[in-house]
């Protein structure tokens, strides 16, 4: 029997960007509850095929301990991507969407609430976890999910996740939008002693300024107009876990003040409270802006900055991983076909090359998006050049992005070289490159390059 709130299976990995703004109904990658009572919650794993009843008596899979809610109260039903909530006729009924609901059914989504008396049960999309591959030791691959690692760059990102993912550092992960910021966050929390407790994620960007304070602080019944019941806030619901702040870049200032303090003392007051709450939450932020620059922080604190950059990881974009490309796309060419119940179609070499040619501004989701399109358009088991967008193959990569490659690579080449003449000496380096100590600090952190200086 599963008590109310406890987890099932190995993962509780929270969508909360989901939560703030609802989904479609289907829940392909794997579902949650998030079961809140009182102030605290729980997280309670679904299975497809999974069925579970929810109430007060303790033959239930899900517990609920409310004077409101029947014996049997509820059920929930996972089945091929849908979840499906069924009220079984209870005394007092099953609150969705402002209805009651008393033995009828309703199909739910990511983000979607309902309630059994004062229990508030949160529906959320599982986001897959991943593992990457080390090609220096077996030779590039695929690995589990969204991660190939078949590049010096990013390995050495990993080896970056692995040193930092034991410790409580907070961490600042840098990269142009969809180069896979989520994806390393994930990993860091899954090498973590944090993995069997939620990992939840919340885009700054994607929710409305007015709600941002309470999805991240929470809020008290009557704090404002509309605030009919307590809501817990994502920093409560990650308590013990990992929370992910993606965008953190759009953050509002009278909000950073609030998370500066929240990181700070690890206490945090609800809007609407009057007492300080306790929370134990690691912060992992990621932005796509120049945060480093007193230009590109206009409009974001110094202090917060540097507290969430203790730990900074630079993660390079797809064009700079020409070798990855081509398994990436073999791999969602696989994830793909899998979910669409049909066979894995391979890539034609001319295919391939169209690939690996292409700028890919977008990186590693365009990439994905590409082969989607690809996979509904192939016949014959073949994935060929017409089938891919037309920005792929209208034109070879645009001059700029080809340019830019050959300036970083060349520029790689020099820093590397300008240590390796000094003795890995940085003001010497940097002398001898014509540049400030600074700048060349920023190129070791750009190109993920481990220096030591050897100042006397």
């Amino acid at each position: 029997m599963l008590a109310w709130g406890t987890h099932v299976g190995d993962e509780t990995t929270i969508d909360a960007a989901a939560m703030a703004v609802p989904a479609a109904r289907s829940l392909a990658a794997g579902a949650y509850l998030v079961v809140r009572v009182g102030e605290d919650s729980r997280v309670v794993d679904l299975n497809d095929g999974d069925e579970l009843t929810l109430g007060r008596g303790d033959d239930n899979e899900v517990q609920v301990e409310d004077g409101k809610a029947s014996r049997e109260h509820a059920r929930v039903r996972y089945e091929a991507g849908v979840l499906t909530l069924t009220d079984l006729s209870s005394r007092n009924g099953t609150l969705f969407g402002g209805t009651v609901l008393k033995g009828e059914s309703r199909t739910l989504g990511s983000g979607d609430v309902f309630w059994i008396g004062e229990v508030e049960i949160l529906v959320a999309e599982r986001a897959p976890g991943a593992r990457p591959t080390d090609p220096s030791a077996h030779g590039p691959e695929l690995g589990g999910a969204d991660v190939v690692v078949a590049d010096r760059a990013m390995l050495e990102v990993f080896r970056l996740v692995e040193r930092v993912a034991p410790l409580t550092t907070t961490v600042l992960l840098l990269g142009e939008t969809g180069v896979g910021k989520e994806v390393v966050a994930q990993q860091i929390h899954e090498r973590s002693p944090r993995v069997g407790a939620p990992f939840v994620r919340l885009n700054c960007g994607a929710v409305p300024d007015n709600l941002l304070e309470s999805e991240l602080f929470g809020h008290e019944r009557g704090a404002f107009t509309g605030a009919d019941r307590r809501k817990i806030g994502l920093l409560e619901t990650a308590s013990t876990g990992t929370l992910f702040l993606d965008e953190i870049g759009e953050l509002k200032l009278e909000l950073q003040s609030k998370l500066l303090r929240a990181i700070d003392s690890r206490r945090i007051m609800r809007v609407g409270g009057r007492e300080d709450i306790d929370v134990d939450v690691r912060i992992i932020s990621a932005t796509n802006r120049d945060l480093e620059t007193d230009q590109g922080r206009a409009g974001f604190r110094d202090d917060l900055y540097f507290r969430l950059s203790a730990f900074t990881i630079r993660i390079p974009p797809l064009r700079d991983r020409p070798n990855e490309i081509g398994l990436l796309a073999e791999l969602f060419l696989r994830q793909l076909s899998a979910q669409m119940k049909r066979p894995t179609p391979t890539l034609a070499p001319n295919t391939r090359a169209l690939l690996e040619r292409h700028g890919w501004p977008g990186n590693v989701r365009e990439l994905k998006n590409a082969i989607e399109r690809a996979l509904v358009l192939s016949e014959g088991g073949r994935v060929l050049p017409e089938h891919l967008p037309q920005s792929l193959t209208a034109a070879p990569a645009a001059p700029a992005t080809v340019m830019k490659a050959r300036v970083e690579s060349a520029e790689l080449r020099a820093v590397e070289e300008a240590l390796a003449a000094e003795g890995g000496n940085q003001t010497r380096a940097a002398r001898r490159l014509g540049v400030s100590r600074r700048t060349l600090i920023y190129k070791l952190e750009k190109y993920q390059l481990r220096a030591k200086d050897k100042e006397r």
